[in-house]
């Protein structure tokens, strides 16, 4: 017999830390400071132990909701994207999630939440640009200045 390794997501493991507390007797009140979780949620993974044993806690099978694209409505996404926002239509050259759903929307009558769309991008190959920092308040010419002169200076002291 073999072992196979299963990594949980943090609300699976939470419950059935939850169903061992409560076989293994402690109260409500336990097991909500221990796993700081709310009294309704003890409550209920209590009823389901007591009805039908740990088992009761584990996800279903497909639950959650399906995909609403199909594999070739994603590789048609995929497409749009590349070829840019203002290809497709948009007044900006940056896809967002908010640009994206929309998209998705129009094209395919689907509509996804802006967190599952930012899952979709990342599924697609996609990563989020890290904002750069630009000073406002100076012009390029006393930024370089400071940079030649005034940095080389206090690089050198310290």
């Amino acid at each position: 017999m073999s072992i196979q390794q299963v990594s949980l997501s943090r609300q699976a493991s939470v419950r059935l830390r939850a169903g061992d507390l409560i076989e293994r007797g402690f109260d409500n009140e336990e097991i909500m400071e221990i796993l700081e979780v709310s009294l309704s949620s003890v409550q209920r993974w209590r009823k389901k132990v007591e009805s039908a044993g740990l088992a009761a806690l584990a996800r279903k099978p497909g639950s959650g909701s399906d995909a609403e694209l199909s594999p070739e409505q994603f590789d048609e996404l995929k497409t749009i994207l590349d070829k840019g926002a203002i290809a497709a239509g948009y007044p900006t050259a940056r896809w967002t999630s908010r640009i994206v759903a929309d998209l998705i929307r129009k094209q395919w009558n689907v509509d996804y939440c802006r967190s599952n769309v930012r899952r979709i991008l990342n599924d697609l190959g996609y990563s989020y640009p890290k904002p750069s920092v630009k000073l406002t308040k100076h012009s390029p010419q006393v930024v370089e200045h400071w940079r030649t002169h005034d940095w080389k200076r206090i690089k050198k002291s310290g």
